[in-house]
Formats: structure tokens, sequence, C-alpha cells
């Protein structure tokens, strides 16, 4: 008998301790989800890996530093200005090869078609209530970061080149769908004020 109580004892412990266990994980795992932060999206990380590409290949300069010598120059009120760090030789005072430039080209409208497949279906495939002002930004800073390179490179190549041509349509495609997310941004702005006037009124 006393053996029989001892094995259900054991049985018990062993089952509580599982359960426990279980629950400890299944805690762990639900506030982990909550703490964790919301991902990017493929808009958002198509948009922000051509923005860090086009920096690391000279394409643009980085807009730390031009905001840091623009501030120190305010700061100085004009004077001075020559002690300053010069800003970074842009891409066309490197004076590279035009086949480099060309390859160039080619990568950098790769990242912009790249980029602009991935607004486009987002844009189609996402709710009309849906806030696209995150994505919005991305995409802008992407589009000033495109037209910056394409002029870098017209400063070595010329305007009236094939590739710099083809170049600008894509630009102007990342045109479109950019400006496709900031009517709808728009749009959404307009009827939260309108929305609001209401409730005021």
């Amino acid at each position: 008998m006393r053996l029989r109580i001892a094995m259900i004892t054991t049985v018990g412990l062993l089952v509580s301790g599982c359960a426990t266990v279980d629950m400890t994980e299944m805690s762990q795992s639900v506030s982990a989800r909550a703490v964790a932060p919301a991902e990017a999206n493929v808009v958002q990380r198509s948009a922000d890996k051509l923005y860090v590409a086009f920096q690391q290949k000279g394409f643009v300069v980085k807009a730390s530093q031009k905001n840091e010598q623009s501030a120190a120059s305010i700061l100085l009120n004009g004077f001075e200005v020559h002690e300053l760090s010069p800003l970074d030789a842009s891409y066309a005072d490197t004076k590279p090869y035009h086949s480099v430039v060309l390859a160039d080209i080619t990568y950098a409208a790769q990242h912009i078609q790249r980029t602009s497949n991935a607004a486009e279906v987002y844009f189609e495939m996402s709710d009309v209530q849906n806030s696209l002002r995150d994505e919005l930004e991305s995409l802008e800073m992407a589009l000033l970061s495109s037209r910056e390179a394409a002029s870098e490179f017209e400063k070595v190549l010329g305007r009236d080149k094939t590739e710099i041509r083809a170049l600008n349509t894509k630009i102007a495609r990342l045109t479109a769908v950019t400006d496709k997310f900031g009517y709808r941004v728009r749009q959404a702005a307009a009827a939260e004020l309108a929305a609001r006037r209401r409730e005021a009124s």
C-alpha cells in the first residue's frame, strides 16, 4: 500500500514538473514576441539597402557628414569655415574610368529596379486603410539617392549616353510609385483631419 502511494506521488510530481516547464517556456516565448520590434517590410528593406549600397559605392555623400558641415557653418556664423574638415570627394571628382562608371550604372539600376518592383507589389496588395508613411519616407530617401547617383554618372559620361537614359527611365518608374505612396499618405491625412473637424463641430 505504501509503495503504491509513493509511486502515485512520484508520478504526480513528475507531471506537475513537466507542466511547470512547459508553461514557463510558453510564457517566455510569448514575452519575447511581445517585446520584439516590428520588422521592416520588403519596401523599407529594399529602399534601405539601396541607400546603404549607394553610400558604400560613393554614389552619394553621407547625409550625416553634410549635416555636420552645415551645422558647423551655422555655429561659426560663417567664420573659419576653411578649418572644417572637407566633405569626401564626390563620385565624379574621383574621375573613374568609363568602364567602371558603366558597371556602376548597371549596379545602381538593379537596386532601383528591385526597389520599384517591391514598392509596386506592396502598394497593390496593401489595404487602403493601412498607413504608408514609413514606406514613403524610405522610398523618398531611395529616390533622392538615385537622382544624386544619376547626376554623378552624368558628370562623367554626359546626359546623352544610352546607359544614362536607361537609368533615368528606371528612376522615373521609382518616382511614379513613390508618388502613389505619397498620394495615399496625403489622402489618409486629409481624411483624419476631416474626421477631427467633424468631432470638434
